[in-house]
């Protein structure tokens, strides 16, 4: 099998990055990432990386029917709104640099205008976007997953009996000695600085710490790790495990001296661990990672997501670099010669380079000792010797750029990297993705069609034509009808002949990690250093040892 190096690529995650599923995903890749991510974390989506929010919002429901009884559905509204600008403000007022506050660009510049005319105006909508704020825009739909809310025959949502009601009572708890609260103040839209300044600690998204927020906080533990239900269904579980595995990768990172952090939460704690068992460290040679036992299922579920990103990867980038290759032809290109350019000198070039062989696809094939179709033994040792370190391995390959040849190259290199290691993969966690996928490409779908780059007579040209007809080109056209986007395609087809419409680059779809990590640290498992390094808390390594004992007979 392929030897390893020393060294590898890193995948460039600087920063937090949402896909708008709606929006920048013309292969329609996202429908699979986001079917695995929904059943492993069931309530936290990629807009939801508070945790309080999720006893402030169904405290506002309750309030302002417990304290106002509003008849009509705008009087309601202009309630709601009013508390959760409250919020906001109070959020921003205690500490101003607090992150992933909903409208905190629209609340910022009111602070300091409040702060000279010493009155508070909170008759504004946070998100005007949406009459329900952040509500409407994020939560509403992660709280009526968790059973927290229901919608009554006028309209109004409402907190629901049980775990809704009792999380609202909790946050009420925690700011009823407020000036906000025990001067009826939320009645007014206009209030003085005096009462935000005196009641904004209290208020604030970052003061679960607070002695008098404890019943909150662990009402709030419970509801993510569904410690509070009798009886547990699978994607309580797995969120209840994925929070798990989060907790024992940072804790195993600190026992070997590192900390990853924040700004970095897949390059660490999501990719190296899941996928190539690893802890990443970027200066030396990364760890072995070994997740426990009683979390092994939610972790081989995380592995297939890392593997349909890397496919997602792959076929975007052909997406790319064909669009890039249009650039130079405005009037448009016929698929054969689109591929025929593309698997010029450099595209050859680049796999020799990688690779060593570069011929025919089956020399590349040859070159990975793949004579036939893959076995499941096959694919198994090769998931096993290309590791994150390797120059063959999807790390690197994916940081490949250059020309639109040499990321061609790249993205078939990927394709049969994938191949090796997926190809005739039939455990319980591919089973799963294939019922959950459907007729959308995902690795059970696109990874066969590379069975015929085992002839002998398949050249690159065709080879490639073979991918790009029905995984990017009809893919494409399919997703934007269905979408009923046909104004905001990215290329489409006239006359025998493929043209650009606009550019496309490709991002890793979000895992969710970034969301949870900040979760978890608003409830007190995780901290946050001076430089943003991630550490677990006594708590933390707490939550994880009852995980492991309470769900050892679920492995």
């Amino acid at each position: 099998m392929p030897s390893t190096t020393a060294t590898a690529r890193i995948p460039k995650w600087t920063k937090h990055v949402v896909t708008e599923l709606s929006g920048r995903d013309p292969l329609g890749l996202s429908r699979v990432s986001s079917a695995i991510t929904d059943y492993l974390l069931k309530g936290i989506i990629t807009q939801t990386s508070r945790a309080r929010y999720y006893s402030f919002y169904l405290w506002a429901l309750w309030h302002v029917d417990k304290s106002e009884a509003p008849k009509r559905y705008a009087e309601f509204a202009a309630a709601f709104r009013r508390r959760e600008a409250f919020i906001a403000l109070a959020t921003l007022q205690h500490n101003p640099d607090s992150a992933s506050v909903v409208g905190a660009d629209a609340v910022r510049p009111r602070l300091g205008k409040y702060s000279e005319s010493k009155e508070v105006d909170t008759n504004f909508a946070v998100l005007p976007s949406n009459g329900m704020g952040g509500y409407g825009q994020y939560y509403g739909g992660s709280l009526y997953a968790l059973g927290l809310t229901h919608r009554t025959e006028d309209g109004i949502d409402r907190a629901a009996p049980g775990r809704g009601e009792a999380l609202a009572s909790a946050f009420d708890h925690s700011v009823a000695q407020t000036r906000y609260c025990r001067q009826n103040r939320f009645q007014e839209k206009v209030i003085p600085l005096d009462v935000l300044k005196k009641s904004a600690e209290r208020f604030s998204l970052d003061s679960l710490d607070q002695k008098r927020a404890t019943e909150e906080r662990e009402l709030l533990r419970n509801l993510f790790f569904s410690w509070d239900r009798s009886e547990v269904g699978d994607s309580d579980l797995l969120r209840r495990h994925t929070l798990g595995l989060i907790l024992h990768t940072v804790s195993e990172y600190g026992k070997a001296g590192l900390k990853p952090t924040s700004d970095s939460v897949d390059r660490y704690l999501v990719y190296p661990p899941y996928y190539y068992g690893v802890m990443w460290r970027d200066e030396e040679s990364p760890i072995p990672y070994q997740p426990p036992a009683a979390l092994a299922s939610c972790y081989g579920f995380w592995q297939q997501f890392c593997a349909h990103e890397y496919l997602t990867q792959a076929l975007e980038n052909l997406l790319y670099c064909t669009l890039e290759l249009l650039n130079q032809h405005p009037v448009g290109m016929a698929l054969d010669d689109v591929c025929s350019s593309l698997t010029g000198q450099k595209f050859r070039s680049t796999l020799v380079e990688l690779f060593g062989a570069a011929a025919t696809p089956r020399d590349l094939m040859v070159s990975l000792e793949m004579n036939t179709v893959p076995s499941e033994e096959h694919c198994r040792a090769a998931r096993a010797d290309i590791g994150a370190t390797s120059n063959k391995s999807e790390w690197a390959l994916v940081e490949r750029d250059g020309t639109p040849e040499e990321v061609a190259a790249a993205a078939v290199g990927l394709l049969v990297i994938l191949y090796s290691k997926w190809r005739s993969a039939r455990n319980e966690f591919a089973r799963y993705v294939g019922t959950k996928a459907g007729s959308n490409i995902w690795t059970g779908i696109a990874l066969p069609a590379l069975d015929q780059w085992l002839r002998p007579d398949v050249d690159w040209q065709y080879a490639l034509a073979s991918l790009m007809e029905p995984f990017v080109l009809d893919q494409h056209d399919r997703v934007m009808y269905e979408k009923g986007r046909l104004e905001s395609c990215w290329l489409h087809r006239l006359d025998g002949k493929i043209h650009k419409d606009q550019d496309y680059q490709p991002v890793f779809r979000s895992s969710r990690h970034w969301n949870c990590v900040r979760i978890l640290r608003d409830i007190g498992l995780l901290e946050f250093g001076s430089d943003d390094e991630i550490s677990i808390t006594s708590d933390g390594s707490r939550q994880l040892r009852r995980i492991l004992k309470s769900d050892a007979a679920h492995k």
